[in-house]
């Protein structure tokens, strides 16, 4: 259930694994499987949607797989094997898997409901605030994370003048250490997109419709257009109703097996060990185990994903791995700051091993520094040339 990249990934997986079994996708949305971060691409006027759809419905059955777009599961009874359709439809199965992914946060701000303010987070919305950019001047964007700083990007290239509100210290907060996070800042506003730290907003007010924000400190933001990107939540009310275990997410183990027999949960919706990933590469790696053990129950285990993001704005390249310890950590941290350049690197360095990294205005010795993660082998001599590779 759910045909975003942890369910396409796992049917897909299941056909190879087992050619003779019937697979059934169900998808709530009504167009097929679209790579997510390439919405952004869409929202910027760069590609279509179709330019970001890898698989158009002839493929699902060439494939073999039955697919349900606009298909919502409203129900699940694991003790009947069961779910239930939004159509009235019942399926019964041998083995389910819930990758019901989640869903954008909307912060509880007064006047979040006026017309001109979104979230980002399906085809649906880029195509309402593409909309909304003809006849808007000027955006805000409230969150300075990944996608926020990817919205921003895409809504200067719409033609807006845009302000990015990030109520911490510095933007990529939970991913940047404050060195970083300012030499980032600067690279941005060099592009004219501003951005406001420390506060958050208050209001945002408007007659008929968003006109402007009021922030904490008092200030006021015009902007005919606000885009929320204030992180997502992990949709679970289709497991909490079966009785599933969940917290943040569906609780999953080392299997990607939920609390019931027979169903499992990968993907956005998923916590595996306390962490709700929310990545692709989680999805993708979680997908293949859990397609694994529904096959051969046992047979795969998931072992964790190593963090990785990277952000191009406008020409500012940014590569985060591993353990960045934004805010401080037990690893010992090695710094190359260059704020006039926009450059920055941080490596770090524990029990003599690389565990993460911060590669921003600079991605030279990218693969070297990838290879040392994953492997976990000792740094070594190594280090200077990591944190200095050109000279």
């Amino acid at each position: 259930m759910g045909g975003g990249i942890a369910g396409v990934t796992t049917a897909r997986r299941l056909r190879n694994l087992a050619p003779k079994a019937q697979v059934t996708l169900v998808e709530a949305e009504p167009r097929p499987y679209y790579l997510r971060p390439g919405l952004i691409d869409v929202l910027s006027g760069d590609k279509s949607l179709d330019d970001i759809s890898p698989y158009p419905l002839s493929w699902y059955e060439g494939q073999g797989i039955e697919y349900r777009p606009g298909s919502a599961a409203v129900g699940l009874q694991p003790a009947l094997r069961r779910v239930f359709l939004s159509s009235g439809e019942e399926l019964s199965y041998d083995r389910v898997l819930l990758a019901t992914g989640a869903e954008a946060f909307r912060p509880p701000i007064p006047g979040a409901d006026l017309p001109g303010v979104f979230t980002l987070r399906t085809a649906a919305d880029v195509e309402r605030i593409r909309a909304r950019a003809e006849v808007a001047h000027a955006a805000l964007v409230i969150g300075g994370g990944w996608l926020g700083l990817e919205a921003a990007r895409a809504l200067r290239a719409c033609g807006l003048s845009v302000v990015v509100l990030e109520r911490s210290l510095w933007p990529l907060f939970r991913q940047l250490d404050r060195e970083g996070g300012e030499v980032l800042k600067g690279r941005l506003e060099g592009l004219g997109i501003r951005v406001i730290v420390g506060t958050s907003c208050r209001a945002l007010e408007g007659r008929g419709q968003v006109e402007r924000a009021v922030l904490e400190s008092g200030e006021k933001i015009e902007a005919g257009l606000v885009v929320m990107a204030a992180g997502i939540r992990p949709r679970t009310a289709l497991a909490a109703e079966a009785d599933l275990a969940v917290d943040r997410g569906i609780v999953v183990d080392e299997r990607m097996a939920t609390s019931a027999p027979g169903v499992y949960a990968c993907g956005d919706a998923a916590e595996w060990q306390g962490r709700v990933y929310g990545i692709i590469p989680a999805a993708r790696e979680q997908a293949e185990v859990a397609a694994a053990n529904m096959v051969e129950p046992g047979s795969a285990v998931y072992a964790g994903t190593v963090v990785q993001n990277r952000l191009k704005v406008a020409g500012v390249d940014l590569l985060c791995l591993g353990e960045t310890q934004a805010q401080g950590g037990p690893g010992e941290e090695h710094r190359l700051v260059d704020p006039k350049g926009g450059s920055y690197r941080k490596l770090v360095v524990r029990q003599g091993s690389l565990v993460g990294a911060i590669l921003l205005g600079d991605l030279s010795g990218e693969g070297a520094i990838r290879e040392l993660i994953a492997s976990g082998k000792p740094v070594g001599g190594l280090l200077p040339a990591l944190l200095s590779p050109r000279d």
